[in-house]
């Protein structure tokens, strides 16, 4: 083809430059003339198991299929032997549908798209799953009419570009795809972050006796059975991929993917926080990057970032959006913090400041509404309960206080705290550790004369975790007294905790002290009753799987039957605090 009968097409395939059309010969020539020219290219992933590529040579002829295979990488480059670009998509097939595509590329400016939705998949559809509500009582789910609403939620993407003066090579391509993909991260040592006491109270792990062995394993065989469940039942998909399920159904095989509050999880119960505390003990970067792909999720999908219920998230559902609670608790900066620490994400950044004032959205919708409805009016702008909402407040104040050093948040915390130092419980003023509240001012009111009651959802949704961080920043004898007290008689009737508000003397035997709670007053008063019943209440399931095969399954799978996401991240997270606040008394 070259004079001298020189070939060509190796230094072609490799993207180097070949000699011009005149310095072909005259069969060559011909040849360069007849031989078709590609001007266009496409690779489509419509599922998280396959994908296509398809080539053409012109808008008026066929897309000829060229090639297949089951997870792109995510790269695309467009250039000749002067440079291009290369684009690489993170999380590329796990976030399907999705597509690549070059045009015009027989031109002097060929375009290039990357598809985060591909117009070869079906049209969005973000409809709720069904016309009518299904109730608590029978699907775990709270739908309320025009609630059920996908308007103001998100979804961030990740691009990383690669400009080059030339064609790249294949093994150059390969690292970009990789790059894109899982980009580098500078971390120090657990034992670094640990000694530096930040972000709460976590332990290192500790392998040092049978029994601590033992529940290492556990936390570990917890985290192995999420990774593969993620693998096993496809939690990918553009809205999907972060989350995981929150119910599994033993006898289906399955998780309660279809039965309403059953279904996704939506940080429920600090999901996000068991997996960053898992991380930050271990610094595993298979944790690292499911806590990272959850992050991105419950950030995004389920908070509302405009519209009737922006700041506010989503309780769990069928579909992220599809449950009437919407809440602080799911969109607060506590759970995203961690990512945000240990990279300066800044779109992670905005989304917590986002937050910062979700609690004057509690005065339009009362997060009470349903559970507890007002029967009269009362003298305050809204109400609260201490926790998670108001917890789930202090904590975006605290981070927003961190970041910028605008002492407006750290007084509403410190307002918040005067109130309660006031009431007649302390944190246990109720009923239902319901205040009455006023968010120009952080102040909270007791709503009823010598009200008393605790609440179920209190601390663990990340409300604990607040405040055993809040309180290394804020010395406040009168909330610290408030809630030593409620670290001490949580479980305690309204007789016992009278008697504490005189004598301060009620509960040293530990027997109303509940999990971490009880851990922290350990830690505080170094009374082994309240370690023995921190360990005593402590429960991790058996996470040791189960094999299913043939006809009661659609495919192989490896499960623990009943498994509960919450009972999962509430049980590692507070093992992992246990561990930290009175390991040796284990």
């Amino acid at each position: 083809m070259l004079p001298g009968g020189g070939n060509a097409y190796p230094d072609q395939l490799a993207g180097k430059r070949i000699p011009n059309k005149e310095a072909f010969d005259q069969r060559g020539q011909k040849l360069l003339t007849d031989w078709a020219v590609w001007d266009a290219y496409k690779l489509v992933q419509p599922t998280a198991d396959g994908f296509t590529i398809q080539k053409r040579t012109n808008p008026q002829s066929c897309w000829l299929a060229a090639a297949a295979g089951q997870r792109a990488s995510g790269l695309v480059f467009i250039g000749d032997v002067s440079g291009g670009l290369a684009v690489g998509v993170k999380n590329f097939w796990q976030s399907y549908p999705t597509s690549l595509e070059v045009q015009k590329a027989a031109t002097e400016a060929a375009d290039l798209f990357v598809w985060l939705w591909s117009p070869d998949a079906a049209a969005m559809d973000l409809r709720h799953y069904d016309t009518k509500a299904h109730g608590l009582d029978s699907s775990y789910e709270d739908v309320q009419p025009g609630f059920s609403t996908p308007h103001g939620v998100a979804r961030t993407s990740e691009m990383t570009l690669f400009p080059s003066a030339a064609v790249p090579a294949k093994e150059d391509m390969a690292r970009q795809a990789k790059l894109a993909v899982e980009p580098p991260l500078l971390v120090t040592t657990p034992q670094y972050i640990h000694a530096a006491r930040v972000l709460g109270i976590w332990s290192l792990p500790d392998r040092s006796t049978p029994a601590k062995r033992q529940l290492e394993d556990q936390l570990d065989a917890a985290f192995a059975l999420y990774r593969k469940e993620v693998e096993q039942r496809h939690w990918y998909g553009f809205w999907d991929y972060g989350d995981v399920m929150h119910q599994h159904d033993g006898l289906r095989h399955e998780w309660r993917y279809d039965v309403g509050g059953y279904a996704w999880d939506n940080t429920e119960l600090g999901t996000d926080m068991w997996l960053w505390s898992s991380f930050l003990r271990s610094g595993r970067a298979d944790i690292f990057r499911m806590a990272e792909a959850m992050t991105r999720h419950t950030t995004e999908v389920d908070t509302y970032h405009l519209g009737r219920f922006a700041p506010l998230g989503s309780r769990h559902n069928v579909r992220h959006w599809g449950c009437g609670a919407k809440e602080p608790r799911i969109s607060q900066a506590a759970f995203r913090r961690h990512y945000y620490y240990l990279t300066t994400d800044e779109r992670t950044g905005d989304a917590m400041r986002e937050v910062v004032d979700a609690d004057y959205k509690t005065t339009e919708i009362d997060p009470m509404r349903l559970a507890s409805p007002l029967t009269k009016p009362i003298p305050y702008p809204g109400r609260v309960r201490g926790g998670p909402d108001w917890l789930s407040f202090i904590g975006n104040w605290m981070t927003e206080w961190e970041r910028t050093g605008e002492t407006k948040y750290r007084d509403k915390i410190i307002a918040g705290m005067d109130s309660i130092a006031k009431m007649p419980y302390w944190f246990m003023t109720g009923p239902n550790n319901l205040y009455g509240y006023e968010p120009a001012t952080g102040k909270l009111y007791p709503l009823v004369e010598d009200g008393f009651g605790t609440y179920n959802l209190t601390t663990i949704q990340g409300g604990a975790e607040v405040v055993f961080e809040l309180n290394t920043l804020i010395d406040h004898a009168g909330w610290k007294k408030a809630w030593n007290q409620y670290c001490r008689l949580s479980g305690a009737p309204k007789a016992v905790v009278a008697k504490d508000m005189t004598t301060g003397s009620e509960g040293a035997d530990g027997q109303y002290a509940r999990g971490r709670l009880a851990a922290y007053a350990y830690m505080l008063t170094k009374n082994p009753a309240f370690a023995k019943r921190a360990w005593s209440g402590l429960r991790l399931a058996s996470f040791a799987t189960t094999s299913f095969k043939g006809p009661e399954v659609l495919n192989p799978i490896d499960e623990v039957p009943g498994v509960s996401t919450n009972s999962t991240a509430q049980g590692c997270l507070e093992a992992i605090e246990v561990l930290e606040m009175c390991g040796e008394q284990m």
